[in-house]
């Protein structure tokens, strides 16, 4: 809700009580289907071993990494990650079996205003579109909204990747705009769709995405009974 100050200028709404937002500390986040975890070395294991399944690299056109061709790339790739200091790294684990099954990270954290970018998604073929993949991000929003009391959360992506684009959407994330030729990646210029999701609607796509991953909207098979936006009304 907007205001007026003193001198009759629009302003934002207030903000009471303000102050700088805690650290993320280095989380173990468990659901019902998935358990979200630090990033380790030893993860490379699993994730070599999906990623040598897969026949080209597709997967990888719009991340700033390339598949790593040997496992010993793997792991350093995995060593490099761990050690970057401003950025956490996280692994997804099926909680059936504890195998990792993807990787993402949170990102551009800032403290003094509440915001932080959920970015660098690499979900192996078993974990695409399926409960995991949905949980295993619910759980990080709800970690940075709920816990740590966060006001915004980013997501951006290139305006080719429909897939994530796709994905966003589907959460709750809204579209704010294009920042055009912001970077280049692998020789080609990007243009960057930039989503958010704030605290106010994190108040009603927390619940639709709590309602979704209820076990009773599965079958026995894993597959849904009624899809995420039926649960957003």
């Amino acid at each position: 809700m907007q205001t007026q100050n003193r001198y009759g200028q629009i302003v934002g709404r207030e903000i009471k009580e303000w102050s700088s937002r805690p650290h993320p500390e280095k989380v173990i986040l468990q659901g019902n289907y998935t358990i979200v975890c630090p990033l380790a070395p030893d993860h490379a294991e699993d994730l070599y071993r999906e990623w040598q399944s897969i026949d080209d690299d597709r997967d990888w056109t719009y991340l700033t990494a390339t598949k790593p061709a040997t496992k010993e790339a793997c792991y350093q790739y995995f060593r490099d990650l761990s050690a970057e200091p401003k950025t956490l790294h996280f692994s997804v684990k099926d909680k059936n079996n504890g195998v990792v099954k993807g990787i993402f990270c949170v990102t551009g954290l800032d403290y003094e205003n509440g915001g932080f970018h959920i970015a660098d998604i690499n979900w192996t073929p078993p974990m695409k579109r399926t409960r995991l993949s949905t949980e295993a991000l619910f759980l990080m929003l709800e970690y940075f909204f709920d816990k740590l009391k966060f006001r915004r959360c980013e997501w951006r992506t290139n305006v080719n990747n429909l897939t994530s684009i796709a994905s966003a959407e589907r959460i709750g994330f809204k579209k704010e705009g294009v920042l055009r030729e912001k970077r280049i990646t692998k020789g080609h210029s990007e243009d960057i769709a930039v989503f958010s999701i704030t605290i106010v609607d994190w108040m009603v796509i927390s619940p639709a995405m709590k309602a979704w991953l209820r076990k009773e909207n599965f079958d026995d098979r894993g597959r849904q009974v009624k899809k995420l936006s039926e649960f957003h009304g």
